[in-house]
């Protein structure tokens, strides 16, 4: 890559047991909150587009829960599940997430994720702290960087539709 450019996401590994993810999105906040939090919003951008998303439930409150399932071009299903432990709309967000597909189950991890804007443009941060070094590199393997790349490229499109 040319070193003038910078990459859309970042990732990072700031310690054994972190992944941080950092996207800039052209567009204030409470805009990239909204479709992030809202499952009429997530269900237009979530996944890298080789996934269907086939349910998307968002109960946003404290000890509320999500459920978001993706259908693989196989047929295969993943689960992404979690509850929310705090919620500062539009800065912050803190949840437990955790991925099942087919007969493999991953453990819980916390995800902080923060929303800091300047000028109109949205600084996304997502932190995600695993339990275990194995945790955190069995999602590393799994295509974590790619995934997530196309489904923040997803998300930045669809901001640009809303109102």
């Amino acid at each position: 890559m040319d070193a003038r450019v910078k990459p859309r996401m970042e990732l990072s590994l700031p310690s054994g047991l972190e992944i941080v993810l950092v996207r800039e999105f052209d567009a204030p906040r409470r805009r990239v909150f909204e479709a992030w939090t809202n499952p009429d919003h997530v269900r237009q951008w979530y996944g890298c587009g080789v996934y269907t998303l086939i349910a998307c439930e968002i109960d946003l409150r404290v000890q509320g829960s999500y459920r978001y399932v993706l259908r693989m071009p196989d047929g295969a299903e993943c689960t992404m599940t979690g509850v929310y432990l705090e919620i500062v709309g539009p800065d912050r967000l803190v949840y437990t997430e955790r991925f099942v597909s087919g007969d493999f189950k991953s453990n819980e991890a916390f995800v902080t994720v923060t929303f800091n804007e300047r000028n109109g443009r949205t600084k996304m941060t997502s932190t995600i702290l695993h339990k275990s070094a194995e945790d955190r590199d069995r999602t590393l393997n799994s295509g974590v960087e790619t995934g997530a790349a196309k489904t923040l490229d997803r998300l930045e499109q669809h901001l640009q539709t809303m109102d």
